[in-house]
């Protein structure tokens, strides 16, 4: 019935929700304790910043720490999270059942292919709206536990809104994932659009001459028309919900129209591209072949397609900032004057008139850290516990070879790849600073790169460690993605304040970002700290899955 699997999605994936609502909530009190005393600070600035950026935080009306989290919550935090968890569930529910061959289980008892994409799209309609209310609630009891001002503040539109861009890119997943059964393919796609929407729709209206082109962009429709000040915007949210009755209904044909893998590898659109003498080699380049020459090359190979669309969107970031830098050089530098040190911190403490402060700020700080992450945490979860519910741990085992070497083979081929996005990041970075002239030193983006690809690391090795622990690959990208999601606004929030900023050197973002590499070079110290971490992890990872009774 259709219920049946209804409530079982709701019952699987109702704990990685509440958890995401709760890193959320998190970072309410982390940024409510560090800037309640900042009132008057957060006032004066609002007052003198150029119109052009005042939009950003999307609230028009900025005066208290309350209105300025809330801003970055709404604007930041929540649909981030909240889109990655629905792009999940929308790339599980074809995709991913059919890679583990489950849904021909689904299809026999009886159950029609249409009952299980609605029932699947039931189940994260009521998930996303759920974890926005447990959201909306819990940062509004810490607001009042801070006794922070909420006056004017539209919590329940900014909501709404987050409800509609987590929805929109979840069925965005769903339906490639129903058109592909490539899971790995469709949540890469879903999350790179996901990146390259939000730096589009923030950046391009800073430039008078291409504002309008911000409009193809479903960030756009989000937060453009500022919900938390002016309520919901019903023509925007009529867009976001025909997208997403247009990627449900494509999704319910797509499921129809392919003849779906249900454990015997069944050829879909990605096979029938494969098979054409026109599209085979671009499509076999980035589906990836099935290298078995190693251990180390086969974990590689397997996390191809991801791999190539995270590299291809930061090159594309790196490579469209710089340019970009001197249409709004001026407005940066305004902008800088009047921001306040406390402010700074939560886009890592840098001067964004200067070339790399704004390259620190639009893809140091989030962009390469979040696309490296996802890669390495979602090839950490799937090394181990993707092996065990694939049942082919049994066959990787049978050979002479020793579980620890299985572990650590599989962490150097996540440490190649990490490598490999930081290489990316360096060349967008480069070429963006040539094609703008910017004249960024090539040792300080270097140094940088090398970081990213060290934090990226870190947060995949602990992703691989709670894989050997549990056998559990959504366990295993969740917790290391809320660990990341945590210690990113740790160490953006608690340097503001004086009495919790030594806290902040917990945080593994600390040693990324804490030193500006940008500008300083790389700080040896920072890299130790790091590598250091990443061996320890992983030497935890061994124990770990030495100990444990695996299922096979």
């Amino acid at each position: 019935m259709l219920a049946n699997i209804f409530t079982k999605t709701i019952r699987d994936r109702q704990i990685a929700m509440l958890f995401g609502s709760l890193g959320v909530i998190s970072v309410a009190v982390f940024g409510l304790a560090a800037y309640s005393d900042l009132d008057d600070a957060i006032a004066n600035l609002y007052g003198s910043m150029p119109d052009a950026f005042s939009s950003l935080f999307g609230f028009g009306d900025i005066t208290t720490a309350g209105t300025l989290i809330i801003g970055e919550i709404v604007n930041l935090m929540a649909p981030m999270v909240l889109a990655g968890l629905a792009i999940s569930m929308g790339t599980g529910a074809v995709a991913g059942e059919e890679h583990k061959g489950t849904l021909g289980v689904l299809l026999g008892n009886p159950r029609s292919r249409q009952n299980v994409v609605l029932s699947k799209s039931a189940a994260m309609l009521v998930l996303v709206v759920a974890a926005a209310v447990v959201t909306w609630t819990g940062s509004t009891v810490t607001a009042l536990i801070f006794d922070t001002n909420m006056t004017g503040i539209n919590f329940a539109a900014g909501m709404t809104h987050v409800v509609m861009i987590s929805l929109f890119f979840g069925f965005f997943a769903l339906f490639l994932g129903s058109w592909t059964g490539n899971g790995t393919a469709s949540s890469g796609i879903a999350v790179g659009l996901l990146l390259i929407s939000f730096l589009a729709a923030g950046l391009l209206p800073l430039v008078d001459s291409v504002a309008s082109w911000a409009k193809i962009f479903p960030w756009y429709y989000f937060n453009s028309s500022q919900p938390l000040s002016n309520g919901v915007d019903w023509a925007h949210v009529a867009v976001l919900g025909g997208a997403i009755l247009l990627f449900g209904i494509g999704a319910l044909v797509g499921v129809n129209r392919r003849d779906l893998k249900v454990g015997e590898g069944h050829g879909g659109l990605m096979q029938r591209l494969r098979a054409h003498p026109m599209s085979e080699k671009i499509v076999s380049r980035l589906q990836g072949r099935a290298k078995v020459s190693s251990i180390v090359v086969k974990t590689a190979s397997e996390n191809q397609t991801l791999v190539v669309i995270a590299g291809l969107a930061i090159l594309y970031t790196a490579l469209l900032v710089g340019p970009l830098y001197n249409g709004i050089s001026d407005v940066l530098r305004d902008f800088s004057e009047v921001m306040p040190d406390a402010l700074l911190a939560m886009i890592g403490g840098v001067d964004m008139g200067t070339p790399e402060g704004w390259y620190q700020a639009e893809v140091f700080s989030i962009t390469v850290p979040a696309a490296l992450i996802v890669v390495t945490a979602m090839m950490g979860s799937r090394a181990l516990a993707g092996e065990e519910e694939d049942n082919t741990m049994d066959l990787l085992l049978a050979n002479p070879i020793k579980r620890s070497k299985v572990v650590v083979e599989k962490g150097v081929a996540m440490a190649f790849v990490s490598l490999g996005l930081g290489l990316a990041t360096f060349i967008g970075t480069m070429a963006g600073s040539l094609l703008g002239g910017l004249g960024m030193s090539w040792n300080n983006v270097a140094a940088a790169s090398l970081l990213a690809a060290l934090i990226g690391m870190l947060f995949g090795y602990l992703a691989l460690a709670v894989s050997a622990a549990t056998g559990k690959r959504r366990a295993a990208v969740f917790t290391a993605a809320g660990a990341a999601f945590v210690a990113y606004f740790a160490n953006a929030f608690l340097p503001v304040s004086a009495s919790l900023s030594g806290w902040a050197r917990l945080s593994p973002f600390y040693y990324y970002q804490g030193n500006n590499p940008l500008v300083e070079g790389l700080n040896w110290g920072d890299v130790a700290v790091l590598a250091a971490s990443c061996l320890i992890v992983t030497g935890v990872a061994v124990r770990l899955f030495q100990r444990r009774d695996i299922n096979t």
